[in-house]
Formats: structure tokens, C-alpha cells, sequence
């Protein structure tokens, strides 16, 4: 056999040949690249989101932002004021921390973390943090007048004076330190000379709602309310905004029960501080003295968010969800206080406590009657539907006449209990013959009136009602 060789020129020109009517292959797909955001690029975002408001958005912004870039000391600072805003406190802490580990010196995160500290009761920790700042700016105006608030808090009067002299002979006319310094001797009862030294304070400036506030929180020491409340209500007027000011008008309206303005100038507070404990607490007051449960629950559940098993705030909500009747979180909220180690009022938890029992054993006796009572009801109404349906399938017209005595359909006329019955048909009743008996002596009525007897498959008569429990215990304003 003679084998055919085609030469390899000849073979590419017929494959040349077959493929010159194909179309083009398509051209490759264009892969779109995002482009990642700088960390500057992701700050910017996070800090025109902070201007509109948008925490989430700014949060999220400056999250990436540090994780791009740890040493970005800004973008760390302004995660710790969302966070701050946000009431996350925790959060704003690890971040002025951060911000101080990219930026020692950094005065915002310094003041900032400060106050977080006094929020949630670190005072050594905010002490610490002011002696080391000091160590780089040893007159420091806010440094000073910061760590003089925190040795007072402490009760280390005399450390708090010697900061305030200190600070006072570089600046001699700064008005906070002399109102700092007037609410070291007011704490130690020297009230003469606190009034004294805010009132030389407000000869160096009158328009300052800080001294009215602090003269004010004399005269509410010496028991002259009148006057610490046209104090306050002056610091209010010179600010608004001024924490302290609306806190302490509050107290003063709540020591006149007047709650109704107490609730107004705490929610003020509140506003100012949304993550400042006492401010809550002391709504959470105010409203109770309303009478508004669900708003001081919800008060007291921010404040043991902020400052969990705080001792008053805890009884305090207890005996909110008692007066609500929720005797089931009464119960748990007043067992947790009592096993707190400062429980205070542990003897009104435990008095509380036995009502409560009390209370619950009622509802589910009352729940069980009840579940009883429906159930007997149930069967009955069962039975005479049984009885219906069977007479009518036996195709009994007289099928009524089958239903339980006592029983017939709506707009029956039943014969009254003890009358003779009806006659069948074609009997006659003057047919029946007299009874052979002497007729029975009607029984004579007496005065009082027998208890009727329940119609049949009426439920009974519910259990009498629990006693009412006593007066509860004063809350601790």
C-alpha cells in the first residue's frame, strides 16, 4: 500500500483555508481594580461623618482608619469621642490610651481620658494619668485644676489645696481654681470660708454659672434651699448647657418632692452627659415620684449599664417592677441586690421578697381555679353537644327532650325547677289520679336567704384576693 504524504505547508494552508470565515475572538474582559482608601482618606470620611452626626458611619470610618495605620494619633482621638457620644465607655478608654501611645503629650486625649476615669469611678487611675502629664507641663492650668477636682473626690483635702495654691500663684486671677478651691473647704464643712473665696471668685468674673453653681451647693448645705435654688437656677440661666447646674436644680426641686421639674432638669443633665450615672439615677428618682415606672426602669437599666450592681440603683429598679406587678423580674432584681456585699436595705429586700412569694403562689392559685373552671366548663359544653348530635342521628324530633336537665335551646322556655312535667300527647292531666298522700306542708320562709346554687357549668366563684402588701420601703434619694 502506497502511503500519501501531505507536506506541512500544504495542511496549514487548508486549516488557513477553513478558519477564514470565523469571527474574531472576543476581546478579554476588563477586570475593574478598586482602589483601597489611605488612612487619611478614611480619617477625612470619619470626621465629616462625625460633623453630620453620623456616628456609626464615623465610627466604622475611623476603625479602618487605625487599623491602617495604628500611629495615627487623630484618628484614634476621634474613635474615642464617638465612642464617648456613643455611651461606649470602655471603648473610648482603649482609645485615649491609644492615642496617648501615638502621641504622649496629646492634651484632648489626656482631659478626655481623665473624665472617663472619674465616670466610672477610676479616680486612681485619672490621678495617675495627671501626676505624669504634670511631669512634661508642670503648670499646666487644666492639668492642675483636674487633678485638684480628683484629690477632693478622694478626700485628700490637703494635697487638692496644695495643687490650687500652686496653680493660683502663676495665675492668680483664674476663677476655677478659686471655685475648686471654695469646694474643698465647703467638703470639709469650713462653709464661711468657702463662701468667702466664691465670692471673691465672682468679683473676677460674674458671668461664670460655675461660681453661682458651687454658692448654691453651700446654701443647700446650710439647709437655706431658697436660696441654693435661685443659685442654681442663676447658673442655669448664665448656662444651659451647664451639667452641674441642671443636675444640682434638679436636686434641689427633688428635695421639695417637686419631681415634675426634677424629671425636666435631670433629662437636661442627661442630655449634656449621657454617660454620667448619677444623672439617670437621679431621673430615675424623679420619675418614680411621678409615679411613671416604665421611664425610671428605664433609667435605672442605663445606669446599671454604666455602673453595673450599683447597690440604690439596683433596689431601686426592684421595687419599680413590683409596683408594675412584674413580680417575676421583682423577684430576681431584689435577690440580686440582697447578695450584694453593700446591700443597705437587705432587710427591706428580704420583706420584699416574702410578698412577692406570697403574691406568685396567689396568681397561680388563681391560674389553676381558673384552668379548672374552663376545663369543667368544656367537658359540659362537650356533653351536650355529644347528647344533641345523638338524637338527631337517631332521628328522634323530640331530640330536646334528650338534652341534661336544665338545658335547652336558645329561646327555650324551661319549666321552673319542681314543676309537674308536660303531658304526652292524647293524655289527659285531669286523667291522673290524686295521690294517695296527704299533701306536704309548705315550708315556711325564713328572713335570711340561702345562697343560690350555681346554674349548671358556671364556673366557681374566684378565691378572695390576695391582701394588699404594705407600704414600701422609702427609696434612698
Amino acid at each position: 500500500m502506497r502511503i500519501k504524504r501531505i507536506s506541512l505547508s500544504v495542511l496549514a494552508a487548508v486549516v488557513a483555508a477553513g478558519c477564514a470565515g470565523a469571527p474574531p475572538p472576543p476581546p478579554p474582559k476588563m477586570v475593574e481594580v478598586k482602589r483601597e482608601e489611605s488612612a487619611q482618606e478614611l480619617f477625612d470620611r470619619g470626621v465629616a461623618a462625625l460633623k453630620a452626626g453620623k456616628l456609626q458611619e464615623a465610627k466604622d470610618a475611623f476603625t479602618k482608619a487605625t487599623a491602617k495605620d495604628p500611629g495615627m494619633a487623630n484618628a484614634q482621638y476621634d474613635l474615642g469621642v464617638v465612642a464617648e457620644q456613643l455611651g461606649d465607655l470602655q471603648g473610648a478608654q482603649a482609645a485615649y490610651v491609644a492615642t496617648l501611645g501615638a502621641k504622649p503629650n496629646h492634651q484632648g486625649a489626656i482631659l478626655n481620658l481623665g473624665r472617663v476615669y472619674r465616670q466610672q469611678g477610676q479616680l486612681d487611675g485619672a490621678e495617675k494619668l495627671y501626676v505624669e502629664a504634670l511631669k512634661g507641663d508642670e503648670f499646666n492650668v487644666d492639668f492642675l485644676n483636674n487633678l485638684a477636682v480628683v484629690y477632693r473626690l478622694q478626700k485628700k483635702y490637703d494635697a487638692s489645696i496644695e495643687v490650687l495654691r500652686k496653680l493660683l500663684s502663676r495665675t492668680p486671677n483664674n476663677p476655677d481654681a478659686f471655685k475648686n478651691l471654695g469646694l474643698v473647704y465647703a467638703d470639709q464643712g469650713k462653709d464661711s470660708l468657702a463662701e468667702f473665696i466664691l465670692v471673691e471668685a465672682k468679683k473676677l468674673d460674674d458671668k461664670d454659672p460655675g461660681i453661682y453653681n458651687n454658692l448654691g451647693m453651700i446654701y443647700m448645705r446650710r439647709d437655706d434651699r431658697r436660696q441654693a435654688l435661685g443659685a442654681f437656677q442663676q447658673a442655669v440661666k448664665l448656662d444651659p448647657a451647664c451639667f452641674s447646674c441642671n443636675m444640682n436644680v434638679g436636686k434641689a426641686a427633688l428635695a421639695y418632692r417637686d419631681y415634675q421639674n426634677a424629671a425636666q432638669s435631670f433629662d437636661k443633665a442627661r442630655q449634656v452627659e449621657p454617660n454620667d450615672w448619677e444623672a439617670h439615677y437621679m431621673a430615675a428618682q424623679a420619675f418614680s415620684g411621678q409615679k411613671k415606672h416604665k421611664d425610671a426602669i428605664a433609667a435605672c437599666e442605663k445606669v446599671l449599664s454604666l455602673r453595673p450592681n450599683l447597690p440604690d440603683a439596683t433596689f431601686l429598679l426592684a421595687d419599680e417592677y413590683y409596683e408594675t406587678k412584674d413580680y417575676a423580674k421583682a423577684k430576681e432584681t431584689f435577690t440580686r441586690y440582697a447578695g450584694l456585699p453593700d446591700a443597705a436595705k437587705k432587710k427591706d429586700a428580704d420583706a420584699k421578697l416574702q410578698l412577692i412569694e406570697m403574691r406568685l403562689k396567689n396568681q397561680e392559685q388563681m391560674k389553676k381555679q381558673e384552668e379548672e373552671a374552663a376545663r369543667k366548663a368544656a367537658e359540659e359544653e362537650k356533653k351536650k353537644a355529644d347528647a344533641r348530635e345523638k338524637a338527631k342521628s337517631a332521628g328522634d324530633t323530640n331530640f330536646l327532650d334528650n338534652v341534661p336537665q336544665g338545658e335547652g335551646t336558645e329561646g327555650e322556655v324551661q319549666p321552673a325547677s319542681g314543676a309537674a312535667p308536660a303531658p304526652k300527647d292524647g293524655a289527659n292531666p285531669e286523667d291522673k289520679k290524686p295521690s294517695d298522700k296527704p299533701p306536704e306542708k309548705p315550708q315556711e320562709k325564713k328572713d335570711e336567704k340561702k345562697d343560690a346554687a350555681p346554674a349548671p357549668g358556671a364556673a366557681p366563684a374566684a378565691p378572695p384576693a390576695a391582701p394588699a402588701p404594705g407600704p414600701a420601703p422609702p427609696t434612698s434619694k
